[in-house]
């Protein structure tokens, strides 16, 4: 067993960490080398708190980490040998192995962890844009805009006005996918929810002591999202396309609307995913989640569009996910979808009735939600779609399903 206290916790000015190690009914007693200010001691984690107030706190909880790791590789290596030491045996062993004075380990900066949890991002999933551009960016922004480095002491600190900084740079001062200054309520939420992710790694390696994120919503804006019809399909079937990038996007997009599929796995499909007519895949979005494997039958359009390839799915690279987008919306303006919509938006604090042209709208996305909806229409129960689009719950699923009233009208008439 290995505890760190204080010398003295009723001490005006700093005091020494002790660290007390017991091992074969033995007591052994050993100084750290490193002193804090009483007020600055958490008893019950063992280590100095992360404040501004102190600012060798996070040089010292390193300090306290590497000797306590040091020591419980030491005990087990006394016990694997079944070596009784004397406490002085003990004292010398921490110390040889551990001699790096304090003042000669450079203490990590808050941007030293965020590499590190970038990393561990990265084992999970190789995509780690959200944390290591789009976070990255506007923390970046946000530290400009202070004048000083960001540390995790102003983030917890509740004097100092970082959370107040970040939001109002997120709503009024970033710029958003139309070039203008304040970034939709969604994107706040989701640059909210990956900055907790990153507190939250940090909460469960120690790095920091639990703080309140309250002051980061992870907003959801229910903005509506357009879906194509049966005959917009049809439109862009036809349609005579010389470019062969274009094309293929357009192909890979009406099997993504067919199929129910992510960009991430329809332009990942081979002939090795179908067979009897049927694709079978797992989705790659939910494969850590444990979703099992999805078989859909393929659709008359799907066979078609095959067949010109020689039965092998066409290729786009996945990591262009933007110039996939361009492409599909210069293709269905192309095709005349050119059906206005209007819906409202929160651009920095203001709600705006904004108007826009169906293929503007379009993008990789539209897909997913095509399929679930028109399926919907058709006929097909919920259970039946979800067990295709691979949702877990009718909530997430209903998202999807965005029927306009005109549409709505039509598919329960026979209610009235």
């Amino acid at each position: 067993m290995i505890k760190f206290y204080l010398r003295d916790k009723k001490s005006v000015l700093s005091t020494a960490i002790l660290m007390t190690v017991f091992y074969d009914n033995n007591r052994v007693r050993i100084s750290t080398g490193c002193s804090v200010p009483p007020k600055m001691w958490q008893e019950k984690k063992q280590r100095v708190k992360l404040t501004m107030e102190f600012e060798d706190a996070i040089e010292i909880n390193d300090k306290l980490d590497d000797l306590e790791s040091v020591m419980v590789s030491l005990l087990k290596k006394y016990r694997d040998e079944d070596f009784f030491p004397s406490p002085s045996k003990i004292k010398d062993d921490l110390f040889k192995q551990n001699n790096v004075p304090l003042k000669n380990k450079k203490a990590k900066t808050f941007w030293d962890h965020f590499e590190d949890f970038v990393e561990d991002k990265r084992k999970i999933n190789p995509d780690v844009r959200d944390y290591n551009n789009s976070l990255r960016k506007h923390l970046l922004k946000v530290e400009a805009i202070m004048g000083k480095p960001i540390s995790f002491g102003m983030i917890s600190n509740t004097s100092v006005d970082f959370n107040q900084e970040w939001m109002n740079y997120l709503s009024f001062v970033a710029l958003n996918s139309e070039g203008e200054s304040g970034l939709m309520p969604n994107t706040i939420g989701k640059q909210n929810k990956n900055l907790k992710a990153l507190f939250n790694w940090c909460f469960d390696k120690n790095i920091i002591s639990k703080f309140s994120a309250k002051g980061y919503p992870t907003i959801v804006e229910d903005v509506d999202k357009i879906y194509l019809t049966e005959e917009d399909l049809i439109e862009l079937e036809k349609l005579k396309i010389t470019d062969p990038s274009h094309k293929i996007v357009r192909d890979l997009f009406l099997i993504g609307c067919e199929t129910g599929l992510r960009f991430s796995d329809f332009t990942r499909l081979t002939e090795h995913d179908i067979r009897n007519n049927e694709l079978h895949i797992i989705p790659k979005k939910t494969k850590n989640a444990g979703v099992k494997k999805i078989i859909i039958p393929l659709s008359a359009r799907v066979q078609k569009i095959l067949k010109r390839y020689n039965g092998i799915p066409p290729k786009f690279d996945r990591n262009h996910l933007t110039k996939f987008n361009k492409i599909i919306r210069e293709i269905c303006e192309l095709a005349k979808l050119n059906d206005e919509i209007k819906f409202y938006r929160q651009v920095a604090g203001e709600n705006l009735m904004i108007t826009k042209k169906k293929f503007e709208e379009v993008s990789s996305h539209t897909c997913r939600r095509t399929f679930c909806t028109l399926k919907f229409l058709k006929g097909m129960p919920a259970q039946a779609i979800m067990k295709f689009s691979g949702h877990k719950s009718e909530r997430s699923f209903l998202k999807y399903l965005k029927l306009d009233a005109e549409l709505t009208a039509k598919k329960y008439n026979e209610f009235f």
